[in-house]
C-alpha cells in the first residue's frame, strides 16, 4: 500500500509539472536499467525530458540526445569499459554522468540558457569534456 502511494504521488508531481495548454506542455520520461546488454540510446524531444540510465557490464555504452525547454540526465555506469555521450539543446539542461570501471569517457553537450554538467569518474584511465554554449 505503501509502495502504491509514493507512486501516485510521484505520478501526480510528473502531472502538475505539465500543467498547461495540453497542446504546447509534453512529458518524457524514461528510466532504464542495463544488465550486460546492448548500447542504450535515448532520444526525447518534449518540452520537459527526463531520462535515468543504470548500466552494468564488461564494456556499457549510453547515447542521450533530449530537445526540449527543460532536459535532465542522469546516468550511472559500472563495468570494465563506460562511455556516454549526453546532447541537450533547451533552456534548461542539466546532465550527471557517474563512471567506474578500468577506462571512462564522459561527453557533453549542452546549448541553452541554463546549463549545468557533473562528472564522477572511477578508474585507471578517465577523461571528460564538457561543451556549454548559451544563444
Amino acid at each position: 500500500m505503501r509502495k502504491l502511494l509514493i507512486t501516485a504521488a510521484a505520478f501526480a508531481a510528473l502531472s502538475a509539472l505539465s500543467l498547461g495548454q495540453a497542446s504546447a506542455q509534453s512529458t518524457n520520461v524514461q528510466t532504464i536499467v542495463s544488465l550486460n546488454g546492448a548500447p542504450v540510446t535515448v532520444v526525447q524531444n518534449s518540452n520537459l525530458n527526463l531520462a535515468g540510465v543504470f548500466s552494468v557490464g564488461n564494456t556499457t555504452q549510453t547515447t542521450v540526445v533530449q530537445n526540449g525547454t527543460n532536459n535532465y540526465t542522469g546516468v550511472l555506469q559500472f563495468g570494465g569499459s563506460n562511455t556516454t555521450t549526453a546532447t541537450q539543446t533547451g533552456q534548461t539542461n542539466f546532465a550527471f554522468v557517474g563512471q567506474s570501471g578500468r577506462s571512462t569517457n564522459a561527453t557533453v553537450t549542452q546549448s541553452g540558457q541554463s546549463n549545468t554538467g557533473f562528472f564522477s569518474q572511477f578508474g585507471f584511465s578517465n577523461s571528460a569534456n564538457i561543451v556549454q554554449t548559451s544563444p
